[in-house]
């Protein structure tokens, strides 16, 4: 059993599920991709009621993008993500509490400004690309937000491996990391939601103050308020226009919560004190589903048609380039900007090491796909005219930006940075 529970940890410490889920959809998407589209995106009655070839025929006769049927996808994407985004909610709520990475101005500002220049940065960099390589105006009207995203999982693998699991850049390029898909929830929230229907968000209001009313009369199981405010949440946002996806994410503030943050490291006895209230019951509830889930998202969401078009295409490298480039020099860029206003970095980090950490987070896999997914959806309905090959091209670009990884750990041996390791008993958690 110990061996099974070791194991089991292994393979969500290095993300083997979200990469596995993408490498089977990548073999499937090539392999068949007639097979693979009508399996993600066919409706789930059609699939069952009919079979792979039914939902085929479906694919070729009513297949709507506009439309958004109950489909694999649709499940995967508008149900599942909600989890992956509550938990993303929960590390930015609580990092606000005393003692958290953002609970003063002094302790908010650097990571704060270095996430500006690690959303700044790709933007400019995609846009600077998409002039050079003479891309459609449609296209950057779709995809300007695809490299704004960072991959807290293989960020925090490959900033563990290359500074130690103990190093202060490590919890500086989460709570960067976090920050960032805070912002990348808002871009959802705002940009790709062409027409809100207001009148629904009185319901997500409703949500909230039915979990407030619960937290106040002492309810400390999660469940209440991720069944009655997450359903709430999702249908209010759903109606409204808002990716449901982000159900849950105004009500994870609400549940009952630790005084203070320990921070994303803490001594065994700060962790056994601090995760006994109810936000930290309902993470690492849903954590492990979150993590194995992942290998439905990448199955949903990576299934890339590899061709010549798909490699060579401007937007594969518009994307990659601006993850790469523009996470690398904007982290940088914004930090030493924070360093002249004499704000400081956690030592023994130096300014130069954010060359590398700003390379980690190029890695902009997870969020990435799942931005370019709700782009492409919303094409049609903004008029938006990509293309072909387009959504091939884009997500190609988010997975390539897994390069960045092996990139910043050349870097940081070029640069000689030391490691830093765990002291015995130190948690070496990563938000999960």
């Amino acid at each position: 059993m110990d061996i099974l529970k070791s194991s089991f940890k292994l393979l969500r410490d290095f993300s083997a599920f979200l990469l596995f889920g993408t490498v089977v959809a990548l073999i499937w998407a090539n392999l068949d991709p007639d097979t693979y589209k009508a399996v993600m995106d066919a409706p789930l009655s059609v699939l069952f009621a009919s079979g792979v070839e039914g939902a085929m025929e479906w694919m070729k006769t009513e297949y709507d993008p506009s439309k958004h049927p109950v489909s694999f996808h649709f499940v995967v994407n508008d149900i599942f993500m909600v989890l992956f985004f509550g938990i993303a909610g929960k590390e930015v709520s609580e990092s606000f509490l005393p003692g958290g990475a953002l609970s003063s101005l002094k302790k908010a500002a650097m990571p704060a400004i270095a996430t500006a220049g690690g959303v700044l940065g790709p933007i400019a960099a995609f846009f600077a690309l998409h002039a050079a390589l003479g891309l459609s105006p449609d296209l950057a009207k779709a995809a300007w937000a695809v490299p704004t995203a960072t991959d807290i999982a293989y960020c925090w693998l490959f900033a563990g491996l290359i500074f130690g699991r103990a190093h202060p850049a490590v919890t500086f390029l989460l709570v960067l990391a976090v920050l960032d898909d805070m912002i990348g929830m808002m871009i959802i929230a705002v940009y790709y939601t062409p027409e809100v229907h207001i009148e629904w968000l009185g319901l997500v209001v409703l949500a909230m103050a039915i979990c407030e009313g619960m937290r106040r009369m002492g309810v400390k199981n999660f469940w209440p308020y991720a069944i009655i405010g997450g359903v709430l949440s999702w249908i209010g946002l759903h109606n409204t226009g808002v990716h449901a996806a982000l159900a849950l994410v105004p009500i994870v503030p609400f549940m009952p919560h630790g005084e203070r943050d320990a921070g994303l490291f803490e001594s065994a006895e700060e962790e056994s004190a601090h995760h006994d209230d109810t936000m930290n019951h309902f993470e690492h509830f849903f954590a492990p589903i979150v993590d194995v889930g992942l290998l439905a998202f990448g199955l949903a969401n990576a299934g890339v048609f590899l061709s010549g078009e798909s490699f060579g295409g401007g937007a594969t490298w518009a994307i990659f380039g601006a993850l790469l480039l523009g996470k690398t020099f904007g982290i940088f860029g914004f930090s030493w900007v924070g360093s002249k206003f004499g704000l400081s970095l956690p030592k023994p980090m130096t300014l130069p090491q954010t060359l590398v950490l700003g390379c980690v987070a190029g890695i902009g896999f997870t969020v990435a796909l799942f931005v370019t997914t709700v782009a492409l959806g919303l094409a049609p309905a903004q008029g938006w005219e990509l293309p072909p090959g387009t959504g091939d091209m884009l997500k190609l670009g988010a997975l390539l930006s897994f390069a960045a990884g092996p990139i910043a750990w050349i870097m940081a041996i070029i640069m000689k940075v030391e490691k830093i390791h765990p002291e015995p008993g130190q948690a070496t958690g990563h938000g999960h």
